[in-house]
């Protein structure tokens, strides 16, 4: 079972099961964006308990949960995450869902969570960020959902239910319908921008040296299938990335190259402001180039391009993190970051989601 089928690790994950074999379900309350051979959709509110515990008495064979659902607060994105209204409603998401399997499906057995590196408090004002992030620090002084979910998860552990949680650094890949891909935000920013007849300047922070990482969503799916059956993965926290770095000054002319647009200096500025500021351009584009995306560019991009504000302005700082222990648990797969974004940005094109290059 997937939770979050909709969304972009949530549906890579139900691919990978799904190619390797697996009587995949996905769940989620709008339907994909694509389906996928081998796998079942079923739509469900996780935040109705009655509608989980209906669910889960329905599928009493589940042996395997991936959770990769997130119900976003409207809004301030960034504030959101330290709003304990948001981590109450995502906390309770997670325990209406695992509880019910627990109490319908006997053979369920392992449990893979997929949280984000806001879990080592980059959002919080005045928090050290150690170089590099381990899985043993201590917790930012925040109720956040990741640990609401990962509580809950070890307290309802036993002999016979093994779990796992993938901390991830920001995610490239993904269809349409994808709530929080800022990747697919700086893509639609450069197609404005190129169709206004201008360069592509860095629009994020003055000081951006910091060392980033990327996690790909298909490396993340592979993972997250090799979590469900390794005993090295049980009862287990990693951090996963692609095993590469970049920084934004190196990035950006590279992306810029890929986008077909030229890169420039840097003139700070809200992607996402700029985006919705040239809402009738992107409508332009989307007709002109007869795309797949919504010609109302900020339900195809929902909180995306806030997503991206918060990466490219908070990129001073290094946000490095040690994948030394899942390396040493066994997944050593890696992926080269420039070429993946290459692959992804082409693939966008394909879909219908940006305009082709030149």
């Amino acid at each position: 079972m997937v939770a979050g089928a909709s969304g972009f690790v949530g549906h890579a994950a139900a691919r990978q099961f799904a190619a390797s074999g697996w009587d995949v379900i996905g769940l989620s309350r709008n339907k994909p964006f694509a389906d996928i051979p081998g796998a079942t959709f079923l739509p469900i509110d996780l935040r109705d308990a009655d509608a989980c515990r209906t669910l889960a008495a329905s599928l009493p064979d589940a042996t395997h949960l991936v959770y990769a659902a997130v119900n976003e607060t409207p809004g301030d994105l960034v504030a959101s995450w330290s709003d304990p209204r948001h981590a109450e409603r995502n906390g309770a998401m997670f325990a209406n869902l695992l509880d019910a399997l627990i109490d319908h499906a006997p053979g369920l057995e392992q449990v893979t969570v997929v949280h984000g590196t806001k879990a080592y408090g980059p959002h919080v004002p005045g928090w050290h960020i150690p170089v590099p992030l381990k899985e043993s620090h201590a917790r930012p002084p925040i109720d956040d959902f990741y640990f609401r979910q990962e509580d809950h998860l070890r307290a309802r552990a036993s002999k016979t239910l093994r779990w796992t949680v993938f901390r991830c650094p920001s995610i490239a890949g993904g269809g349409p319908g994808g709530n929080l891909n800022a990747f697919l935000a700086i893509g639609v920013f450069a197609a404005i921008r190129r169709a206004e007849g201008l360069n592509l300047p860095f629009p994020g922070a003055a000081d951006n040296h910091g060392i980033m990482e990327v996690i790909d969503v298909d490396l993340l799916a592979r993972a997250i299938e090799w979590a469900a059956m390794a005993p090295t993965a049980c009862n287990a926290t990693f951090n996963i990335a692609n095993g590469d770095v970049y920084a934004w000054p190196d990035m950006w002319p590279h992306l810029a190259r890929i986008f077909g647009i030229t890169p420039a200096g840097h003139d700070p500025m809200s992607v996402r402001a700029y985006i919705q500021n040239r809402g009738a351009i992107w409508a332009d584009i989307v007709r002109q180039h007869r795309l797949r995306a919504s010609e109302d560019v900020m339900a195809f991009l929902g909180e995306s391009g806030a997503l991206a504000d918060f990466l490219l302005g908070n990129c001073q700082r290094t946000m490095l993190t040690s994948t030394v222990r899942l390396r040493q648990a066994g997944f050593t797969d890696c992926m080269d970051t420039e070429e993946r974004m290459a692959y992804w940005i082409g693939r966008w094109r394909e879909q219908g989601l940006l305009p082709p290059a030149g």
